[in-house]
């Protein structure tokens, strides 16, 4: 009986070193790098001849809240209320900052005003534009989309008076590629959401 276990010993050892050199070489594979991302929609043509506000236009930082303020890219499911982030996937500064940025760049770009600043400049502006992110996300599925929906406002300061406020949605068809394309859709879905308003500024 003592000998039928010493003969044991050398197998149960060489069942082990083996376990061991297996259990090295199952090296988990290295998690995906961190993507980050601009929102750069695309400068507009000017809308009028003369600007529409005369003066200094300055646009305040968008209001947020929750995953609207975070930098992780949002996704939601057809049909679904449930909204998520994902992983790896970034943007590269906080939305209420990227789009406040974007703004300037657009309203520039069209000429609508003479002279858009933001807060930073100090400057005494005769018009403030606010904004609030309402939706900013891709919706999966066979047909994914990307949604961008803000309340914006324009104030006269000298008196006040609210010149417009509205709810402004786009939604883009986004495509196969990947998180990649859905930005693009999302650029795309932001520069309709602009072009809205600035309609509407146009009207005053």
């Amino acid at each position: 009986m003592k000998q039928t276990l010493k003969s044991k010993f050398p197998a149960v050892l060489a069942l082990g070193l083996m376990a061991g050199v297996l259990g090295a070489c199952a090296v988990p594979p290295p998690a995906p790098e961190d993507a980050f991302y601009r929102l750069s929609p695309r400068a507009a043509a000017p809308v009028a001849s003369t600007p529409v506000l005369t003066g200094v236009v300055e646009v305040d930082r968008f209001a947020a809240a929750g995953s609207l303020a975070n930098r992780p890219l949002l996704f939601s499911e057809p049909g679904s209320s449930a909204v998520s982030e994902y992983h790896y996937h970034f943007w590269i500064e906080a939305p209420p900052i990227l789009l406040q940025n974007a703004l300037v760049s657009y309203l520039r770009s069209t000429e609508v005003a003479e002279r858009v600043v933001t807060p930073e400049m100090r400057v005494r502006p005769d018009y403030t534009i606010r904004g609030r992110v309402m939706r900013l996300e891709t919706v999966k599925g066979e047909s994914a989309i990307g949604i961008a929906e803000f309340e914006l406002s324009l104030r006269r300061e000298s008196d006040g008076e609210l010149l417009v406020l509205g709810e402004y949605r786009a939604e883009v068809p986004s495509g196969p590629n990947g998180v990649k394309t859905d930005v693009t859709a999302l650029e795309k879905a932001v520069d309709k959401a602009f072009q809205d308003f600035v309609a509407d500024i146009q009207k005053q």
